[in-house]
């Protein structure tokens, strides 16, 4: 059965033509992306992209996960030249913005510690949220 893992991936408009751009490069993250249990445009505004998986295997060396990794890897450090974009968008005040705006990632493992987010875009939309159930 194998390790599984819940993941939401969620990009903004500002960030759309790169994530697809990679879907273009690598038909099988489309792929990957189209068997979500959501992939949807449109979450939290218009031409924004969604994806939500429920019980993935999220590994290192499958290589779409892999393709999405370095995605993401990209978006954090600023440097989505590979797919298309040169730089960040201008913020209203002509300065430069960071690609971490425009999107959200956030895997949670099986075990309780295991927890990955990355970027800080759609803030009030995906989050983390603990409780406990009696």
């Amino acid at each position: 059965m194998g390790y599984r893992s819940q993941v939401v991936l969620a990009i903004a408009p500002e960030a759309a033509s790169a994530f697809m751009a990679l879907q273009a490069k690598y038909p099988k993250v489309l792929e990957l992306c189209n068997d979500a249990d959501d992939f949807s445009s449109g979450y939290a505004q218009p031409g924004d992209w969604f994806m939500h998986w429920s019980h993935i295997k999220w590994y290192e060396g499958y290589p779409e996960i892999d393709v999405l990794n370095g995605f993401i890897d990209a978006l954090e450090a600023d440097d989505l030249s590979e797919y298309g974009e040169p730089e960040p968008p201008k913020r209203p005040d002509g300065t430069d913005d960071q690609w971490g705006e425009y999107f959200k990632f956030i895997r949670i493992g099986e075990d309780n510690d295991d927890l990955t987010e990355k970027g800080w875009g759609f803030q009030n939309d995906i989050f983390i949220s603990r409780h406990i159930a009696f």
